[in-house]
């Protein structure tokens, strides 16, 4: 009996001493929406708002990148975005979604700027009264819009820089 509790105490102190798995190296469990989501409040038991933040981003951008892509039910995007996480570590998850995020600010960018030449276009067309004043606010708005989501690629441009920097480093 004794050696029986011998070996099983030995095993408890060697399972106890193990490293634990890094936030970055966590592979994601997604088979659907219900083991995401308990995955995702084990993850909040462990770490910090602040530490989880980019894998939020991630996560929401996976969501938007499926709505993106005409998949309209709530339920159906959940699917798409399990689909995409389910097995890979969060690291990797993260790098998908921010890139995601730099792919839609970029086609934001691209439809608004659309809408600007074809507003600017109007303006110089205009004539002796000269452009509405509702379509130089218009203008001014769009340019103020595409100013903060340029602002907004290069911020995630540089979070991507970090995340891929972080990645290399542990290779």
């Amino acid at each position: 009996m004794s050696r029986g509790f011998l070996v099983f105490a030995l095993l408890g102190l060697l399972g106890g001493c193990a490293k634990p798995v890094d936030l970055p190296d966590r592979t994601v469990g997604a088979a659907n929406i219900s083991e995401f989501t308990r995955f995702r409040s084990d993850l909040e038991a462990e770490y910090s708002a602040d530490r989880l933040h980019p894998f939020d981003v991630a996560i929401q951008e996976l969501r938007l990148n499926a709505m993106n892509r005409d998949i309209v039910s709530p339920e159906a995007r959940d699917a798409d975005m399990v689909a995409v996480v389910n097995g890979k570590t969060v690291q990797v998850v993260t790098l998908l979604g921010w890139e995601a995020r730099r792919d839609r600010v970029l086609h934001e960018i691209g439809e608004i700027d659309r809408t600007l030449q074809g507003d600017l276009r109007t303006r110089k067309n205009a004539g002796a009264d000269g452009p509405s004043t509702t379509l130089l606010a218009r203008i001014q708005s769009a340019q103020n819009v595409i100013a903060q989501l340029q602002r907004d690629v290069a911020e995630t441009e540089r979070r991507l820089a970090e995340f891929r920097t972080a990645a290399a480093m542990k290779k």
